[in-house]
């Protein structure tokens, strides 16, 4: 039995009722009530836009229902209330506008209703009836494709009788074509559900303070109950709603047929017993459709999932259903044009009205973006005003439906893939993102899907292509390339066998192909190179065998190849004999037989234009001057051995000079030179007639004077002239030789 909260709420009931509080709790009330309201005015006070109505009925109480106005915290300031106690306070009467601290009176229902008796055999098994049922119901069509109200569920078994058998109900049912039924119904659908589940019904086993849950909450919902939408009017000291507490404002939704006739039918009751009462509060003007419905086609081609068209494309289309249910007249909708884009610049100009003609259910308006150079992107709004308010000349038109649509620059295509670079026979996956309903092509193999994986054997460009099929031909094509670079295999080429001596450093030429990549050399072990990484290397080391290991590698993918060398290491051939010894004195001009003996293969004597075959290691060169000879043995390993040779020079004693010559042309003694002198530096050889004029100069070693005046260049006179001649010998040595010497005609 219910007995704590009602006998205090009873004691306030009393003295209410003696006029003790009457004035004053009259005087603090914020909200008004009207009741014994009929049944089409409950309905013309929910009804909204988009919605007609008819057939309505009250199976109600007078005082139970009632249309209400003022300030709350209901959160809805103008509606209609159906309860299963009073609706206004009046009297000794306690409705829905008063205090907290009092408690809503019987109103007196009119008993029970059968679809509240299947919702409560269904979700309360333990129910003992229903009493006081108050049920509004109507007939509507609506204009668009949804329907929705806002409305407040409250009562005073709150928050004390929550999760038990007093768990009064109500219902918001929608019955018509394409409704799907749930609950305990077949043909009929509780649209009054606890917000984000499928099913669950608002009630007060499903939405309360959550201080006493079991079963009787959790077996209709297991998440039950939802505290987050419950409010506690005792705990807030509430004076303007009489409800312990209430929940938050809902919506209830559903899905519709345009055109077509539903039942609507708002019921509740007290549950087991007939205390405590609970009341639904339903929102004016919130029962609507939306009268406008819009299909929205986007012209593709942009990265966007938003309704777009691309400069030049095909365009994207808003389709708007016509806001009445007669098509036998044409119908006109006003638009209002916004957005960044301008109207007839950056798209064909859009008028600001849209004709759907009789017959016909759909107007379309085209939003056809221009070819133009690039903006970056911008949009337009397409807002459709109410139809209702143009009709009437309305001072201020709402918009119902605003539509967004989008213009790019270009369609898009990207490539996701960063550039890469691998080794050959090396697949890559190259990913390019692309527009919706675009067709592309690869070039140069067509690969038919936006990610491929070729096999890369050399670096080449990969160029991807997207247009848009049908599309007018200012829709222009966009391309992308990729750049796949392939590393090749080094082609190492390095003696892998080689001999060389100890006592050289010995280069070891490495070369790469192809020769225009900076390689990373590795060479292993380093011991008695120069350096362990680079490509040509220098090696110097004792007598042995080495093994190394080169390995070239690309310097981005890291192709490498490896190589092994082989190096030994062996002492060099020395000459064995060299001849003559070296400070051996030769007369001048005699023959010296040169002789250098060793196990070389090449031999090479120096200075080389000194020999008329350099290479023989047997030579003869003439003794002309004291000099330096060296010889360079090279034997089989490319080893090398210097010997040097020094002669010395024995010149002849001093020339005898004629003192006559005959300058006739005879063939004998017919010019006057100093004789031995082809191994000596002339530095003055001149010839003075008797007046000391000068007939002859020379500094030429194998010159002489043949009688001519080398001024007149006649022949001089028969007579004695004198001569002074200065040479430099090979040791440096200067000598001037002067006399007489007769010219005889």
């Amino acid at each position: 039995m219910k007995y704590n909260k009602r006998i205090f709420k009873a004691l306030g009931a009393t003295l209410l009722t003696i006029g003790a509080l009457t004035l004053g709790e009259r005087a603090s009330a914020q909200l008004t009530v009207m009741d014994n309201q009929t049944a089409q005015d409950l309905v013309n006070t929910v009804v909204g836009p988009g919605v007609t109505t008819m057939n309505a009925t009250l199976n109600c109480s007078g005082s139970a229902s009632g249309i209400f106005w003022g300030t709350s915290n209901l959160g809805i300031d103008t509606g209609i209330v159906l309860g299963t106690g009073y609706a206004n306070t009046s009297g000794g009467a306690v409705g829905l506008n008063g205090p907290a601290s009092m408690s809503v009176g019987l109103g007196g229902g009119a008993g029970t209703d059968p679809d509240l008796v299947s919702m409560a055999n269904f979700y309360n098994p333990s129910n003992s009836g229903i009493y006081n049922a108050c049920v509004l119901e109507f007939d509507f069509v609506p204009k668009g494709d949804t329907v929705k109200f806002d409305y407040v569920f409250a009562s005073e078994e709150y928050n004390t009788y929550a999760c038990t058998q007093f768990t009064d109900f109500f219902a918001l049912l929608i019955s018509g074509p394409g409704i799907t039924p749930n609950g305990p119904f077949t043909n009929k659908r509780n649209v009054a559900l606890v917000p984000g589940t499928a099913s669950t019904p608002v009630m007060i086993n499903t939405v309360n303070a959550g201080n006493n849950v079991n079963t009787y909450c959790t077996s209709i919902d297991p998440a039950a109950p939802y505290t987050a939408y419950y409010v506690n009017n005792v705990n807030l000291g509430g004076t303007t709603v009489t409800y312990n507490g209430f929940t938050t404002v809902f919506t209830a939704e559903a899905a519709v047929i345009p055109c077509e006739t539903y039942h609507l039918k708002f019921a509740i009751s007290n549950v087991s017993d007939q205390g405590f009462q609970s009341a639904v509060m339903i929102k004016a003007g919130s029962l609507v459709s939306t009268n406008v419905q819009s299909a929205q086609i986007s012209g593709e081609g942009g990265n966007s999932d938003k309704v777009h068209t691309v400069r030049g494309c095909k365009p994207a289309q808003l389709l708007y259903q016509r806001a009445d249910c007669d098509t036998m007249f044409p119908f006109t909708f006003h638009l209002e044009i916004g957005g960044d884009a301008v109207n007839g610049v950056d798209y064909e100009f859009i008028a600001d009205t849209l004709l759907v003609p009789a017959g016909t259910s759909m107007g379309v308006v085209n939003i056809k973006a221009l070819h133009a150079p690039p903006t970056g992107p911008r949009f337009v709004t397409i807002g459709i005003k109410h139809p209702d308010s143009v009709l009437v000349g309305a001072p201020i038109v709402p918009i119902i439906q605003r539509d967004t649509v989008y213009i790019y620059d270009s369609l898009y295509l990207d490539i996701l893939t960063p550039p890469t670079t691998v080794c050959p026979n090396t697949p890559i996956t190259i990913e390019a993102v692309a527009g919706d309903g675009l067709d592309h092509s690869w070039n140069p193999v067509n690969y038919t899907g936006l990610t491929i994986t070729p096999n890369m054997i050399t670096s080449r460009p990969f160029t991807i292509t997207v247009s848009q099929p049908d599309a007018p031909p200012t829709c222009m094509p966009v391309s992308r390339t990729y750049w796949a670079t392939v590393e090749q295999y080094p082609d190492i080429s390095v003696p892998k066998d080689t001999v060389i001596c100890v006592a050289d450093t010995v280069a070891i030429p490495v070369s790469v192909f192809p020769d225009s990549v900076d390689y990373v050399y590795q060479w292993t072990p380093a011991t008695y190179m120069r350096a362990g990484n680079i490509g040509t290397n220098f090696f110097k080391a004792p007598p042995g065998d080495y093994y190394y290991s080169l390995k070239v590698s690309t310097p981005v993918a890291n192709c490498s190849r490896s190589e092994n060398v082989h190096i030994q290491a062996v002492l060099p051939e020395r000459f064995q004999t060299v001849l003559p010894a070296s400070g051996t004195a030769f007369n001048y001009n005699e023959e010296v037989n040169l002789m250098a003996q060793g196990n070389f293969v090449f031999y090479t004597w120096f200075p080389t234009e000194l020999f008329v075959d350099p290479y023989l290691n047997v030579n003869k060169i003439r003794a002309r001057e004291q000099r330096d000879f060296f010889v360079v043995g090279i034997d089989k390993y490319g080893c090398r051995d210097t010997a040097y040779v020094n002669i010395d020079i024995v010149y002849p004693p001093n020339p005898i000079i004629p003192n006559a010559f005959t300058p006739n042309n005879d063939g004998r003694n017919d010019v006057f030179r100093i004789p031995g002198n082809e191994f000596n530096k002339v530095l003055r050889f001149e010839v003075y007639d008797r007046w000391g004029r000068r007939v002859f100069h020379s500094f030429d070693r194998n010159a002489g004077w043949d009688g001519t005046d080398e001024k007149t260049g006649k022949a001089c006179e028969q007579g004695v002239y004198q001569y002074i001649f200065t040479a430099e010998m090979p040791n440096k040595e200067v000598k001037t030789y002067k006399g007489d010497v007769s010219l005889i005609r």
